[in-house]
Order: structure tokens, then sequence, then C-alpha cells
């Protein structure tokens, strides 16, 4: 298998000798990952269903014989590989079976993004953001799960095929056997907060991924350009917003809020008046039905009984300091702490990969996703403008929430903004895009 590096103005490869293109890779590795993820979720495998397509797709890459790299398309592949050094650092049998089951997903993200960039006559555009969006209605779906039935559990699945010994460990448990919602009983709460998580194991995983899909819904449907497009994006937004509260999840209301922020202003820049006062007045409309519903209430009322917030700041500090101990290869895992019930190297991306693979691997994490960012910043179209603020989300997020189980969607937005902004003509990478669905006039 042969590399070949794309920049802006070159032509597509062709097989050497001359003639005949390359042979082209199949949509349904990926597509089966976002239109599935139901199902995935159903059999308790989403924890491991991006290892298991990633199985056919390198399959796919060496048939093909020749894989094309566009600039920061391997820059995940990078991170990944620093990964392996820092698994010396791994102390028990425990923590190297969760360090092997994590390399496996995130070496899983790395081929997707080749993937993603070298599938661009199967995984359009349109076809990729349809799926991501697909993703998004189905993670509101289990909102309503947990906010419905939040004592909800899924048992039929892969989890009936494990062992005992390793069902003992709770976060494994959690994995294989869903929850619909996390129930919390702190001292001093009136009642428990029933707070949505489905599909996945965490209400902070939820909160992440409507932060993360809602603006390449909006991407999308903005893409599509149909008054049913439209409709459909409404209905889902206002939908997302009953289990959005029930979360009472400061993060999502800080993620959203730093995206709106970001597209406004960037449409503000470029001149876009009606998008921009179109943007500004949903904007006003939902802050109003956000504060009448008493979701600040419910948010301080949480902060009241469990300061959080004073909780993360002294883990960070901890955190911080234990790497300086091993600041090359960090600990390989996350450790407890000497302090706190909570685990050192669990709240924030950032600060996992810091404390895990040092400040190396911080670099490596940064250099992809706010590199990615820095990459695709002239995001030439409205919809483009929200892809990129899906990464700027992604960004705001990765301070405070993990973001393992968001990888997925993140590397494939990053992957398709950059093959087509270094492609050497693009349908969607252009001031003026035609709508999805219209083909190419004769």
């Amino acid at each position: 298998m042969t590399l070949a590096r794309l920049t802006k103005r070159q032509p597509a490869p062709v097989v050497a000798g001359g003639s005949a293109p390359l042979p082209e890779l199949p949509a349904w590795p990926v597509l089966v990952l976002l239109w599935g993820m139901g199902a995935w979720w159903a059999l308790g495998l989403l924890p491991f269903y991006t290892a298991i397509m990633a199985v056919p797709m390198v399959a796919f890459l060496f048939q093909r014989g020749r894989v094309e790299i566009v600039p920061g398309s391997l820059s995940f592949s990078v991170f990944v590989a620093w990964m392996l050094p820092c698994a010396l650092m791994l102390d028990s049998a425990g923590r190297l079976l969760g360090f092997g089951v994590r390399f496996a997903q995130f070496a899983a993200v790395a081929v997707i993004i080749v993937y993603v960039v070298n599938a661009r006559t199967s995984l359009t555009a349109s076809r990729l953001l349809a799926g991501l969006t697909a993703m998004w209605a189905f993670v509101i779906v289990g909102g309503y799960l947990g906010l419905l039935w939040p004592e909800g559990e899924l048992r039929n699945t892969i989890g009936l095929l494990l062992p005992d010994s390793v069902l003992q460990n709770e976060y494994v448990s959690d994995l294989v056997f869903p929850q619909f919602a996390e129930i919390q009983n702190p001292w001093g709460a009136v009642e428990p907060f029933l707070r949505p998580s489905a599909p996945f194991a965490y209400t902070n995983g939820w909160g992440a991924a409507i932060t993360i899909l809602t603006p390449i819904a909006v991407a999308n449907a903005i893409a599509i350009r149909t008054a049913k497009a439209t409709i459909l994006l409404i209905i889902g937004i206002a939908l997302s917003i009953p289990p959005a509260i029930a979360t009472s999840n400061r993060g999502l209301f800080i993620g959203i809020a730093a995206v709106v922020g970001y597209v406004l202003l960037r449409l503000l820049f470029r001149g876009k008046w009606v998008p921009f006062l179109w943007l500004s007045f949903l904007g006003a409309a939902l802050s109003v039905i956000l504060l009448l519903s008493g979701m600040l209430d419910r948010i301080t009322e949480r902060q009241d009984t469990v300061d959080t917030t004073a909780g993360r700041g002294d883990l960070y500090t901890e955190t911080f300091e234990r790497t300086l101990v091993s600041p090359l290869f960090g600990y390989g895992a996350p450790r407890p702490s000497f302090t706190s019930e909570i685990t050192v190297g669990t709240q924030g991306t950032l600060w996992n990969l810091m404390f895990c693979f040092g400040f190396i691997g911080l670099a490596l994490f940064a250099w992809f996703l706010i590199g990615g960012v820095a990459r695709t910043w002239a995001a030439p179209n409205v919809s483009a403008l929200w892809l990129h603020g899906s990464l700027v989300g992604a960004v705001v997020m990765s301070v405070f929430y993990g973001l393992d189980r968001h990888l997925l969607a993140i590397g494939i937005v990053l992957a398709l903004m950059l093959r087509e902004r270094y492609a050497a003509s693009s349908d969607y990478w252009t001031a003026h895009p035609r709508p999805f669905g219209i083909p190419h006039a004769r």
C-alpha cells in the first residue's frame, strides 16, 4: 500500500501507468456506524463498534493499493502511535485491559479518518451529513428513553457472554448493560436527579453529543435547502429541549452557547445579514424558552447540592501536579485521587490525555483537533461554517467532558472538511455550493 499526498490544486491520482482511476471504496462500513447506532447500542456493542467496522475498512484500503492523504489527515494517527509507549506506565492487568480497549477505539477512529478522506466518491458530503444527522436524531430518542423510563436498562446484550470477573468492573458493566439515565441521589437533595444519558453510559456524554451533533444537523439542513429539511430540523431541536433541561447539564448549554456565538460572529464579519438575523432571533427565542422552563433553577439546585465546580477545580490541580511527576509518558490510564472519590484523569478530555499520555500526548491531540480547526478555518459557506462550529464546540467540551465516544463524529467531520478543503475541486467547499441532491448540469 502506497501513500499519495494531495494539496489544494493537485488532481486526483491515478494508478501508475496510466489511465484507470483508483478503485472506489464502498460506503457501507461507515454508513453502518452512523445509521446503525441504535442497533449497536441495543446489543451493548457501542463501545466496540468502531473497532469492529475498522477491520473491513483496513481490508478495503489495502485492496485499493494506494492511499491518498491530505494535510492534517494523519495527525490523529501520530497521537495513537504515541499511546503505545505510554502503556509502559500501566501497573495492573485491569488497567492494561482498559488501555487495550481504548487503544483499539482510538486506532479505529484513525482508520476511519483515512477511509473517509479516500472514499470521496462513495462517501459524499451529503451521505456523511445525513448519517451524522441520523445519529443526532437517535441521541434525542435516547434522551427521551432516559426521561420517560429513567430506571430502564438493556440486559439482553453482549454482556451476557462476558465472565462475571469482567462484569464486576462497574465501568464495564455500565457499557455492556446500557442504562437509560443516571439516577443521582446526593445527600441533601429533595428528590433524586434523574438525568437522561442513553445511548451513552453517562449524562455528560449525552450533553457532549448534543453539542457536537446539533451544528452538524443544522449544516445538513442548510446544505439540502428544502422546506422539509428545515421543518425537520426545527422539530428535532424542539424535541431535544426537554431531555436537555432534564440533564441539568451546564456543559451542554455552555457548549451550545459557544457554537452559536461563534457562528454569529463569523456571519457578522462576513456580512451575511440574513442568516445572522435569523440565528439571532432564534437564539434569543430559545434562550427565553429555556429561562422560562426553569432550566437555570434546576442547574442551580443541583449545584447547591453537589458543588461540582469546586470539586473539578481541585481535581484539575491534582491532575496537573501529578502529571509533572511523569510528564513524558503520563500514567497510561486514570488513577485514584489522593483527595477525592473522583478518579484523576476522568473529568475532561484534555486533562485525561495529559494525565494518561503526558504533555506530548496532549500536544499531539491538540495538533489533531485545534490544528484541524485552524486548517479548515476558511469554511466558505454557511453550511461549512456550522460544521466548523461543531469542531469549535468539541474544543470547548474537551476541557471538561470526555469525548472518547464522540471521536467518531469529530473525526468524520474533520476528515470531510480536510478532504474538501484540499481537493482540486469540490461541490461543497465553495462559496456557493449546489444543494444536496442537485446533480451536475450536463
